[in-house]
């Protein structure tokens, strides 16, 4: 498909004239994105795609440690989030996390609201832009939802604070109210399922929300809730309807890691990736700044070809870290497992299973994933019990999506699990002389859950804050 670069480029300076409003549509342009084609709404589609740079989440999750080398001289916003402290932001900043999916949710409001009276569009070319849209506003609400609303608690979702459902692209809008989070995922479940049947089988590029993307993220919200009967029954429609108009798939790292020169590409390029989002990170790859804490690292077997993307050597220094301090070195700038990921898809399968008791339906998805990352010998999962399994596939989740942002929706989850509810969570600052803990940081519940940056907040001084 042929997009307007003259289109792009003026849909893109409205968004980046956003970011100097403080209310809630902070981050929302100011301007008016002009279109009147059903085509140029659906090329509105490619202006997406981002989820922010240096997203909280790679620091909050667990498997991150720091050197204290590198600790003190962090900026002040990297320093708090390690910490777990109450606020991230000086006044006058903004969250990029909170900025780039409020942008694209006023895309696809947008898309929504006006597609059906485009021109020069057939009918059913117009319904499948605005079911795209639909599908991808449930999908940054989705991750807004989970870093601003609690974990999903079925016995407390119907009053818990959510966050401000915008469902029009109305940047003259002053006042934001927060909804419930019951309300929040009856409404992503809603747009999902509406829009579903509509979305295409294949689509142009991994950029764009196809049927089985649409029917993962679904599945994830299930997933979310609890209700894993629910998330399985979806998988399994997502499986039936992978596109075929580009690549997808699981790579067997002992194929791919036998190339020298191989390592995990960015999500616009990679197999796994079906539903490619950027989330720009420079506290790893190219930075020491975000490590990989020991017991995580601890986690892995000698055959495991997922330590290849990590290294004891420091970017651009010399030497190496203290022993079991690693940074991930792949890949570059994009985080992979952002978007919808099929290996994250797999290890909810493996445990939608398991939590159903389907024991061995669990070890062989189980069993199939991890015979792509190491030897045949050390891939089988030994485990009899129910519960046992279940953390394994917790520990499997480490072990795969380390540093890359997805523990900390992990933990968030897991806070409201019998199974799980004990566990206390820490940080670690290393001494970078002795290799030895000099600062420790013990996790609240309350930091489970995001605060508004203060500058949202002061702009709407109607709208409850977390503690």
């Amino acid at each position: 498909m042929r997009i307007s670069k003259i289109y792009l480029l003026g849909l893109l300076i409205t968004v980046i004239n956003a970011s100097c409003g403080k209310d809630f549509l902070e981050v929302a342009p100011k301007g008016s994105l002009i279109a009147s084609r059903t085509v140029e709404y659906e090329n509105m589609m490619y202006n997406s795609l981002a989820l922010g740079a240096d997203v909280p989440t790679v620091a909050l999750g667990d498997d991150a440690a720091m050197l204290s080398t590198y600790f003190e001289s962090s900026p002040l916003r990297l320093q708090r989030i390690f910490r777990w402290d109450k606020d991230f932001y000086e006044p006058e900043q903004t969250a990029a996390e909170l900025q780039s999916p409020i942008s694209s949710i006023y895309i696809y409001n947008k898309i929504i609201n006006e597609v059906m009276d485009s021109k020069e569009g057939d009918e059913a070319y117009k319904l499948r832009i605005r079911a795209e849209a639909k599908a991808s506003r449930a999908y940054f609400n989705m991750l807004l939802i989970n870093y601003y609303g609690k974990p999903f608690n079925p016995a407390t979702a119907a009053t818990d604070p959510g966050i401000p459902l915008v469902k029009e692209a109305d940047v003259s809008a002053t006042s934001f109210g927060r909804v419930s989070v019951k309300e929040v995922y009856d409404n992503m479940i809603s747009d999902l399922t509406d829009a579903i049947p509509m979305i295409p089988v294949n689509q142009p590029h991994r950029q764009r929300m196809t049927k089985a993307a649409a029917e993962f993220t679904l599945a994830k919200l299930y997933w979310y809730q609890g209700d894993y009967t629910a998330a399985l029954n979806w998988i399994k429609e997502g499986k039936a309807h992978l596109p075929t108009s580009f690549e997808v798939g699981i790579y067997d790292y002992n194929v791919t890691y036998a190339v020298p020169t191989w390592t995990v590409t960015s999500g616009f390029n990679n197999i796994e990736s079906l539903l490619a989002r950027t989330s720009l990170s420079f506290w790893v790859n190219t930075s020491n700044s975000v490590l990989l804490a020991p017991w995580a690292f601890d986690l892995y077997t000698a055959s495991d070809k997922r330590l290849k993307s990590f290294s004891s050597v420091p970017y651009q220094g010399t030497g190496t870290f203290p022993a079991r301090l690693n940074r991930r070195t792949g890949p570059f700038g994009a985080q992979v497992s952002q978007g919808v990921n099929l290996a994250d898809v797999e290890l909810m399968k493996a445990e939608c299973e398991a939590r159903l008791g389907q024991l061995a339906e669990s070890k062989a998805t189980l069993l199939a994933f991890r015979l792509k990352r190491m030897s045949n010998t050390e891939a089988p999962v030994n485990v009899a019990q129910k519960d046992d399994l279940i953390r394994f596939v917790i520990e499997e989740r480490v072990r795969e999506f380390a540093l890359y942002g997805l523990r900390w929706f992990d933990m968030r989850r897991l806070s409201n699990d019998p199974l799980f509810q004990s566990a206390t969570y820490k940080h670690i600052v290393f001494d970078g002389s002795t290799g030895l803990a000099k600062d420790t940081y013990t996790l609240e519940k309350d930091r489970l859950t995001l605060r508004f940056p203060l500058n949202v907040m002061s702009a709407n001084p109607g709208m409850q804050n977390n503690p």
